[in-house]
């Protein structure tokens, strides 16, 4: 069976469940029989209200086409086999001003940037870190997990911070060592080279022995292809504008090695076959947007159109193989 966790963080990244060791401990163990564990989180801009509504929009969409794609023959996904057992953790953070949606502060939303990128990653320092250590330690009497983490906009800064607080704990880290890790960065808000040497994650990709990492672009995305070096030319003055992992996709480094670039559109996704995948959404997001003109809005034209068949097959494919 499956089963999906909430799990509520305050904005100095401390999970407020007093519960959640106990609950993730009996999550471990018999009868439960979990093998797989997906780990979301949200992005900027996201009350309590709408993340919960986003979850399960996603979720359900997401587990629909991988049930699908596993009654497939032959099966697409060999790393996920018909009755596989997921444990799903939705984390929701404080990325709005106001949690109370009709709050009038949330009208200088957009001058809250920099202190959600900044709390998105004391989000993944804190509690993002503490569940991947939680499970990790519960599989002493528990079978092996395989690590989903998905992120979506800032959520993506909290899958990485996540990895990265990881590696500083060298006995965390051990057990972490023959773990598969696959990470989905959806139009990520993080610079693109910040996986390189000296940059903010730049011991992941040295770290982790069975990591994978998904990547997906969008020209059509006006968040991180206009807003995102705006933002931050406004905080470096004398730096070049930066791209966003979202506009650009990877760096190349000598640790990511060969990165596979692949581009869907509607009704063709190739097999994201590489350890390192970026994926341009463009033609996709083209597509929607000449049938539905409402998809493009005046801040961040399609940076949250993810809610598509042909994503959650290009996420099934990448997860499972």
């Amino acid at each position: 069976m499956a089963h999906f966790l909430t799990v509520p963080i305050n904005a100095n990244g401390i999970i407020t469940d007093k519960n959640i060791d106990e609950e993730i401990q009996r999550a471990a163990i018999a009868p439960f029989a979990f093998t797989d564990v997906f780990l979301y989180s949200h992005g900027w801009w996201t009350s309590a209200t709408a993340s919960m509504a986003d979850y399960n929009d996603f979720s359900i969409g997401f587990a629909r086409t991988l049930e699908s794609l596993i009654r497939e023959t032959p099966n697409p996904l060999p790393n996920i086999k018909p009755g596989f057992s997921a444990l799903s953790i939705g984390m929701h953070w404080p990325s709005m001003l106001s949690e109370d949606d009709n709050s009038v502060v949330n009208f200088a939303e957009a001058s809250s940037f920099f202190t959600m990128e900044f709390r998105a990653d004391d989000v993944g320092q804190t509690a993002g870190y503490a569940l991947l250590r939680l499970l990790l330690e519960s599989r002493k009497t528990a079978t092996q997990f395989r690590f989903h983490l998905l992120g979506h906009s800032f959520g993506c800064r909290v899958v990485l911070s996540t990895l990265e607080q990881l590696t500083s704990d060298p006995n965390t880290l051990a057990l972490a060592a023959q773990t598969q890790f696959n990470v989905v960065l959806i139009e990520a808000a993080a610079d693109c080279d910040s996986l390189a040497p000296g940059r903010l994650y730049e011991n992941i990709l040295t770290s982790f022995p069975k990591l994978k990492i998904l990547v997906t672009t969008s020209e059509n995305d006006k968040a991180l292809n206009t807003w995102y070096p705006a933002a931050h030319k406004l905080a470096h003055l004398f730096r070049d504008p930066v791209k966003a992992m979202g506009a650009a996709g990877l760096v190349d480094t000598p640790a990511s090695g060969a990165i596979q670039s692949i581009t869907i559109s509607p009704g063709n996704v190739p097999a994201p076959t590489g350890k390192f995948v970026v994926a341009d959404l463009t033609p996709l997001h083209q597509a929607r947007l000449a049938k539905d003109p409402t998809l493009w809005n005046g801040f961040s034209g399609q940076h949250s159109d993810i809610y598509v068949d042909e994503i959650y097959q290009l996420l099934a494919l990448f997860l499972g193989s």
